[in-house]
């Protein structure tokens, strides 16, 4: 009997607490008002703070920086300090490579809509990042896209970086592209972008390239299209043949192996093979 009154009892106080402990958290909530402000020191000094555990303080920076992201987005903030995050994680880990698609894409969608100046420091840190990962497609992609489409319709028309950004946008897509990433359609819009630009032998030389690796038969189809208008009729088959021969090989030989490792094992193919003028 004694222990049985001691148990509800404990659990009566156990009860208590967590009332109280409730009532408490409701109050504090209550209280807290939003502030946009930016706690941590510079970069240089979070690498001396981390005592050798940088990774580690930058885990916890990412935590304390997606939190922030969204009480920004809660009360329509301006998100003034997301380069301050990112500037600060990186330092302390620059293979961290998530925060480069994350201020990438905060520094563009934004609550209360950015500015060409903030959209400027988003390509800045997506830059960095397809520098430092030059074999990830989706960062190419994420930086040429966030300049064609979020950058490039902000400036003014006779703004004289857009020639530039045009073409650095093209370099970026058309690295996705090799790479095997970005949406099927990006091979053809690269091409047009090429052609606006007046570079019709990087357009050329874009779409041969592509063809080897695209999977998608309304794409190659295109290509060939285009091949045939950029050359001639006779030049888009013969490539289109060489293709169909170097896959047939690939098939027999190392069926298992993707088309883009056995090109660089298999034995070259002549493409002018037939042609009388392949140029």
């Amino acid at each position: 009997m004694g222990r049985l009154i001691a148990a509800a009892a404990i659990l009566g106080v156990l009860a208590g607490v967590w009332s109280l402990r409730g009532r408490a958290m409701d109050q504090y909530l209550e209280t807290q008002t939003y502030e946009d402000i930016y706690y941590l020191p510079p970069p240089e000094w979070l690498e001396v703070m981390s005592l050798g555990h940088r990774r580690a303080l930058a885990d916890l920076i990412w935590l304390r920086a997606l939190i922030y992201f969204g009480d920004e987005f809660a009360n329509k903030g301006a998100v003034k300090h997301v380069f301050n995050y990112g500037d600060s994680m990186l330092a302390l880990d620059p293979d961290f490579k998530r925060v480069y698609y994350w201020v990438g894409m905060a520094g563009v969608y934004t609550p209360t809509g950015s500015s060409p100046e903030f959209m400027e420091r988003a390509v800045d840190v997506l830059r960095r990042g397809a520098e430092r990962f030059p074999n990830d497609g989706e960062l190419a992609w994420e930086a040429g896209a966030t300049i064609n489409y979020e950058l490039l319709p902000q400036l003014p028309k006779d703004d004289p970086n857009r020639e530039r950004l045009k073409e650095e946008a093209n370099d970026y897509t058309m690295a996705a592209a090799r790479l095997g990433a970005g949406p099927a359609w990006l091979v053809m819009t690269n091409a047009t972008s090429l052609r606006k630009l007046g570079q019709t032998d990087r357009e050329l030389r874009h779409l041969e390239e592509m063809y080897a690796i695209i999977r998608d038969p309304k794409v190659k189809a295109q290509i060939e299209i285009r091949l045939s208008q950029l050359r001639n009729e006779a030049y888009a088959e013969a490539f289109r043949s060489t293709n169909e021969e170097f896959e047939r090989r690939r098939e027999e030989e190392f069926p298992y192996m993707p088309s883009t490792l056995y090109f660089f094992v298999a034995d070259p193919i002549d493409i002018t093979i037939g042609l009388e003028d392949p140029s």
